[in-house]
């Protein structure tokens, strides 16, 4: 009697899981029916729900929440109309990953910014150059003094300057270079005249 009771109750539990999660009934009986490899497909017939996510009522988020504000740092569009060097791009990213947002200034030291950007000092320094030459930054030096009370000069200053300040260096270039190239076809011209009329005497 205890063993059908048993039997009996067992059946029930079962069947009101069933009704209650709205799960079918699976079809196979013993694990020995499963097969060697599983894929969603016939996870979900053993389960009986769909496989696909959003029926079954599951959700999740492909790309986790990000704050508007902190960890990350924003790139002028125009930084690309300079033709920079890939190595001077590089710097300049991270000045701008380093700056305060307030005063525009950073100071990190040419060994720091060479571990963010996988480069030696000297070659650091070369795209700080260019970087000042087209106008997008300026430095200053800096003294620091050690616990001896001796002043030792300091990591530069960096102040990220507007874009807009290098983009009108670069557009008056262009401008006079355009202009070079005229005035030396023009000359061409001129000579290419003279000559044919010396030609024709």
């Amino acid at each position: 009697m205890r063993e059908s009771a048993h039997k009996g109750r067992g059946k029930t539990d079962s069947t009101e899981r069933v009704g209650k999660y709205n799960m079918k009934e699976s079809s196979y009986k013993s694990y020995d029916e499963l097969p060697l490899f599983l894929n969603a497909a016939t996870v979900a017939k053993v389960l009986g729900v769909s496989a696909h996510p959003g029926r079954c009522g599951l959700k999740y988020k492909q790309w986790p929440k990000r704050d508007p504000i902190k960890n990350y740092f924003q790139l002028p569009n125009e930084i690309f109309l300079l033709g920079l060097s890939p190595g001077a791009l590089a710097v300049y990213s991270y000045l701008l990953c380093c700056e305060n947002r307030n005063t525009y200034q950073c100071w990190p030291s040419y060994r720091t910014i060479g571990r963010a950007v996988k480069m030696s000092a000297n070659t650091v320094r070369k795209y700080v150059c260019e970087l000042e030459e087209r106008q997008l930054i300026s430095t200053e030096s800096t003294t620091v003094t050690t616990r001896d009370g001796l002043k030792r000069n300091g990591s530069l200053l960096y102040t990220i300057r507007p874009i807009q300040l290098a983009l009108d260096q670069f557009y008056e270039q262009q401008l006079a270079q355009m202009d070079a190239v005229a005035e030396r076809q023009r000359v061409a011209q001129v000579l290419a005249l003279r000559s044919d009329k010396c030609d024709s005497a």
